[in-house]
């Protein structure tokens, strides 16, 4: 199996990488945006994802990217400490 290619978890078959989309995360929205503007999106960041689509069911499924794969790791290893 190539790195564009993951196994679709509902059906079995081969989904394809499709791109990588950037998620915002953090910030605030609704009325807080609307009284605070761009000052309301301090707190927020984009956590970039790759997509696979299933060709044969249709499901889409996100992975982490490797660098954020890395950051879940070296958090993980601090909560056990």
């Amino acid at each position: 199996m190539s790195a564009n290619v993951r196994r679709c978890t509902l059906c079995g078959q081969d989904a394809q990488y499709m791109y990588t989309a950037n998620f915002r995360v953090g910030g605030t929205s609704g009325g807080m945006k609307l009284l605070f503007g761009e000052w309301a999106e301090l707190g927020e960041s984009m956590v970039p994802m790759y997509v696979f689509v299933c060709p044969n069911c249709g499901k889409i499924e996100l992975y982490a990217t490797e660098d954020l794969r890395q950051k879940a790791i070296k958090l993980a290893s601090q909560t056990k400490q």
